[in-house]
């Protein structure tokens, strides 16, 4: 499966409701994706190994081929046809193994050189993806964040609401308390009501000051001394 099909199916299984964590999700196939390069690295590398194992061989080989080389010279020199032929037998059948070496080598540095442009487009591959997770996931967390701040200042709007009607009803009943504070204190100070702890004989003393104070006060509104008497006064004869 490609990285765009990963990528399609964690956006499906999302919306179905498969999966929640994005983060999450976009790790775990990069962690995949890590580990098929893991795979092809191996493979390069047992690949890698084996060249180099033809490679050793085939030095081996072609040193008996020029050793074997030599000895038919000198059989040749001596004039030993049977070991100057025997000696050429062999180094034919060296040089059989040496052409099939070159082929197997020729192949291994194909499969290597396959191996290595595959492990260097999927890392390349693997490292757009993780930009591309790395932004997406940064994306998504601001996203996110923006949200539940819209969200927050959504509530704090509405608590704030509630609190500055609240607030306003409490201003509203504190004024009516402070007048009806102020009007108890002028009625006290005037004489028509009592004040905390103070009697009604004082009281009214309070109220007669307080007419007298501000001149408001005449004869007709001054109770009866025990000198007054109602009606005409009486002369004796």
């Amino acid at each position: 499966m490609g990285m765009g099909q990963r990528v399609r199916q964690i956006f499906r299984s999302r919306r179905a409701g498969g999966v929640d964590d994005l983060k999450t999700s976009l790790d775990e196939t990069y962690r995949k994706h890590l580990a098929t390069l893991q795979q092809v690295r191996r493979g390069v590398a047992d690949v890698t190994t084996s060249r180099k194992r033809v490679e050793v061989r085939l030095a081996q080989l072609r040193q008996q081929v020029a050793d074997v080389d030599v000895q038919a010279r000198s059989a040749v020199e001596r004039g030993d046809d049977d070991a100057a032929r025997a000696a050429l037998t062999r180094k034919l059948t060296l040089e059989e193994g040496v052409s099939g070496l070159q082929q197997q080598h020729a192949q291994l540095q194909a499969e290597e050189a396959r191996l290595v442009g595959a492990a260097t487009d999927l890392e390349g591959r693997i490292e757009d993806f993780r930009i591309r997770k790395d932004t997406l996931t940064a994306r998504h967390t601001a996203a996110t964040a923006r949200v539940e701040l819209n969200d927050a200042g959504s509530g704090i709007s509405s608590d704030l609401s509630e609190v500055n009607q609240r607030m306003s009803e409490a201003e509203r009943h504190t004024r009516e308390l402070e007048a009806q504070a102020d009007a108890v204190d002028e009625l006290a100070s005037e004489g028509i009501i009592r004040r905390a702890g103070e009697s009604a004989e004082d009281a009214e003393a309070r109220r007669f000051d307080a007419l007298l104070a501000d001149g408001s006060m005449d004869d007709k509104t001054l109770p009866p001394t025990d000198g007054d008497h109602d009606g005409p006064q009486q002369i004796s004869p």
